[in-house]
């Protein structure tokens, strides 16, 4: 087991980061997984990096502020002080940001208050937001007790079990390379990015026997990206392939399949209705509160930045556990992202100022925001400029090999 977190974390960084000694490196980690983080550390180090910067990400003490501090009071303290993202995004530094979840951890907490500091943490890293898709940066799964035994509940093994699965999801094997296995993956995501963008499509029909009936429509010059296309792995794991429709035109409906996890807090059993682009009405069964604070936490967070199409079929899927975790459970489906989209997912969008990308189409916002909307009977048609309809996927399973 030991051997296996210490090559999950080389590949990370030698893998996903592609790091080499001359970066700086960020880490982002909790309390609860330090033990992970410090083998981060030594890595890095054996490749000769000399510049690393740790933000301890403390949860329980973010509750205790919350739930005696005013908002004004929050954001100055460390537990949410985000600011070096912006001195290390200048240094053009490597990014490793750990994802591990920690349930009930702001149970009580008013939410509310919760999405106002949300929302000046996220402002209060602009500069990193705007500078993030030139980065190196990987987002990754760390297991921890608390997470295990919320998944595999009186299981003796289960934080084991918990890394067991992420290792298995993350090909992470004895005697393999990782980083052989993933450029195979990841081929084959790429050669479905060029299949649609060669299609010339003007927009995707979503529906389910959930109720999901929603049409997207891509903006001219439209790119359909995987993490096959870039340098780095910014998703592990990433079985997606992604783009960002025109946030002005959406119309319809649309249920999530899966509860969406922010900021620990669950949104469960939810719809979202747009009209002209924009969300005007939406419902959740548990986290209402939350689900309303991202939708309006500015004026672009009510329109969608991203479409991704996942195979029901993944690996992900397929394990038939739900994480509870983002990072894991959007690769486990098909998924949309309210607020900001990617300036490479248009021709040309990483030469246009923000002005120019939204008026081709691509949303601005200070968050983005994946919820997954994928079913095993979901069916998405295609229609072309041609005004030929194709369906892509069926049975929700990609059909463009």
């Amino acid at each position: 087991m030991e051997d296996l977190k210490r090559k999950y974390a080389k590949f990370i960084l030698e893998g996903c980061l592609k790091l080499t000694k001359e970066k700086p490196l960020y880490i982002a980690i909790r309390p609860e997984i330090e033990a992970f983080g410090n083998l981060l550390i030594e890595e890095a180090k054996k490749i000769g990096v000399t510049d690393i910067f740790v933000e301890n990400r403390d949860t329980k003490r973010a509750r205790e502020l919350l739930l005696t501090k005013s908002v004004e009071e929050c954001v100055k303290d460390k537990a949410f002080d985000r600011t070096m993202m912006n001195a290390y995004a200048k240094k053009d530094a490597a990014f490793a940001l750990c994802s591990s979840f920690l349930p009930h951890s702001m149970d009580g907490v008013d939410l509310q208050k919760l999405g106002e500091v949300n929302k000046k943490v996220s402002e209060s890293i602009s500069l990193y937001r705007d500078l993030q898709s030139r980065l190196a940066w990987c987002i990754f799964g760390v297991a921890n007790e608390r997470w295990a035994k919320e998944l595999f509940k009186e299981e003796e093994d289960a934080l084991s079990k918990l890394w067991d699965l992420i290792f298995q999801i993350c090909e992470i094997k004895e005697g393999k390379d990782p980083i052989a296995i993933w450029t195979e993956k990841l081929e084959k995501k790429k050669r479905q990015a060029g299949i649609l963008n060669q299609m010339e499509i003007e927009s995707l029909h979503y529906e389910n026997s959930l109720g999901t009936d929603i049409t997207v429509f891509l903006p001219e010059g439209y790119l359909f990206e995987s993490a096959g296309e870039g340098e780095y792995i910014v998703n592990l794991p990433s079985e997606e392939v992604f783009t960002s429709p025109d946030y002005r035109k959406t119309e319809g409906i649309v249920y999530s399949s899966k509860p969406l996890l922010f900021n620990n807090v669950f949104i469960d059993q939810f719809w979202i209705q747009f009209e002209k682009g924009r969300a005007v009405r939406w419902h959740a069964k548990t986290g209402e509160e939350m689900l309303t604070s991202i939708l309006e936490m500015d004026e672009g967070a009510h329109y969608l930045g991203e479409c991704a199409l996942v195979d029901d079929a993944s690996k992900i899927s397929q394990s038939k556990v739900l994480f509870q975790d983002t990072l894991f459970d959007e690769n486990a489906a098909c998924h949309f992202a309210v607020g900001r989209g990617f300036e490479e997912c248009i021709q040309e969008g990483r030469k246009m100022s923000k002005i120019e990308r939204k008026q081709k189409g691509i949303n601005d916002s200070c968050t983005h925001v994946d919820f997954m909307i994928g079913t095993s009977d979901l069916k998405i048609t295609a229609k072309t400029k041609n005004g030929s309809e194709v369906v892509i996927m069926e049975n929700g399973n990609l059909k463009i090999e």
